[in-house]
């Protein structure tokens, strides 16, 4: 199918395959050698409070919640907690509607297919939707269990994708988008790793993020504490020739472009540009508290969606 017949296609693009709550659960049983009725137990624990899979492994591993260790780098690999926090996410109305976002803002920036990077992607389900509208994708993940999944998820697609877990693989100035959501707040250096996702864009290329550094909360306890300065601090990225041109008010996500010396193409509104740097006054409060984002979690609990099984 061409690339602009896969465009007209863009509201029902997640297809069957990756809403599939039977194929997720046997898929998630397969990878961790459990009985599918203890999968579906943990899964409905996960709908029921988001994090708790998480919360639990973290305190069996003896880490503490919010703090970077080296500890916290071997978990990432190693527990399988996050396939369950992940598959409800996903399937989140708040995380389809950002996610179905950026495929439409994609489709306008170009009439071809684009070569995109998503980084951090867990599952793969935004991997696996970029690739099914045509565009030809690259997902980075650490290996582990995530990455198992993301693997069968990716052999019942039909896209394009190329399956990155070393980061010395990715090249260099070749991507038109580099996409990375719900990252940055669990890294140690959110300004290196931006620095590196950059280097993978090439000139006029766009970085399209969101973080939520400000969500210091029981149910994110592997986002850091260390990393709630950086909410709403758009120079995070500008300092790395970044320079935003468009995204959603509630900063889920922000779009920036790679400049250089010469003029970049891209005007966008201002006074939406000027609306999301006045939302930033509000994300600023997360600097001190997480106490104005309390109210966060309940919403995203209202968008779940239990798998109909």
């Amino acid at each position: 199918m061409s690339y602009a017949k896969r465009q007209t296609r863009l509201p029902s693009a997640l297809l069957v395959t990756l809403r599939g709550e039977g194929k997720i659960v046997s898929w998630i049983s397969e990878l961790t050698q459990q009985p599918e009725d203890v999968v579906v137990s943990r899964l409905r624990e996960e709908y029921e409070s988001q994090g708790i899979n998480v919360m639990r492994a973290l305190a069996k591993a003896g880490l503490e919640p919010y703090i970077w260790s080296s500890g916290l780098k071997c978990f990432y690999e190693q527990t399988d907690a996050f396939l369950y926090e992940l598959a409800i996410w996903n399937c989140n109305r708040i995380k389809r509607g950002m996610r179905k976002w950026i495929a439409g803002y994609l489709g306008s920036r170009a009439q071809r297919p684009l070569n995109i990077l998503s980084v951090g992607d867990g599952l793969g389900f935004d991997s696996a939707y970029f690739a099914q509208l045509g565009h030809n994708v690259t997902y980075f993940e650490v290996p582990g269990y995530s990455e198992a999944f993301a693997r069968k998820l990716f052999a019942e697609c039909d896209g394009s994708i190329t399956v990155v877990t070393n980061q010395n693989e990715i090249p260099l100035n070749k991507y038109d988008a580099v996409i990375c959501l719900d990252v940055l707040e669990h890294v140690l250096d959110p300004h290196a790793f931006v620095e590196t996702i950059v280097g993978y864009l090439c000139h006029g290329g766009e970085l399209i993020v969101n973080a939520s550094f400000y969500m210091i909360h029981p149910n994110n306890p592997t986002h850091l504490k260390s990393n709630r300065k950086y909410s709403s601090d758009l120079s995070l990225y500008e300092k790395h020739n970044l320079r935003l041109i468009d995204g959603e008010l509630n900063w889920n996500p922000l779009v920036f472009e790679k400049t250089g010396d010469t003029l970049t193409r891209h005007r966008r509104c201002a006074i939406k540009l000027l609306g999301i740097r006045l939302v930033g006054l509000y994300l600023a409060l997360g600097r001190f508290s997480a106490l104005p984002f309390w109210w966060v979690d309940s919403y995203r609990h209202k968008h779940r969606r239990w798998f109909c099984r």
